[in-house]
């Protein structure tokens, strides 16, 4: 499943369960992680920026992942469903920011990148 179709699946399904909305999160992060790695192993020269964009993702998807069950609401409530739609928000704004300064990395050192 690719990042667009879970942002569009989560931006419109916003009664989202927990396990969704964990998995959801888990692929908002790994995503950006994943592709971090991926660039640091071809383009070793760009390591600080790339570690700390990876540090931020991971303490990100740690800290949303624990948000889920940090609430005294009940069950099925309009409040829990609000507790989850903001968690999903910030989970995808935030891993768009990380993605943007990964992809601002990748055109500096990808040149092909930059016509694009």
């Amino acid at each position: 499943m690719t990042l667009i179709t879970l942002l569009t699946k989560t931006s419109l399904d916003m009664s989202l369960n927990r396990n969704e909305l964990k998995y959801s999160i888990q692929e908002f992060f790994n995503d950006v992680i994943e592709q971090g790695f991926h660039h640091l192993v071809n383009y070793p020269q760009s390591d600080n920026e790339l570690s700390v964009i990876i540090k931020e993702a991971t303490e990100e998807l740690n800290y949303q992942v624990l948000k889920l069950d940090s609430h005294n609401y009940a069950g099925n409530s309009k409040e829990l469903e609000k507790h989850y739609e903001q968690i999903s928000r910030d989970s995808q704004q935030k891993s768009l920011e990380l993605l943007g300064q990964l992809q601002k990395i990748q055109q500096r050192d990808i040149p092909r990148l930059k016509r694009i």
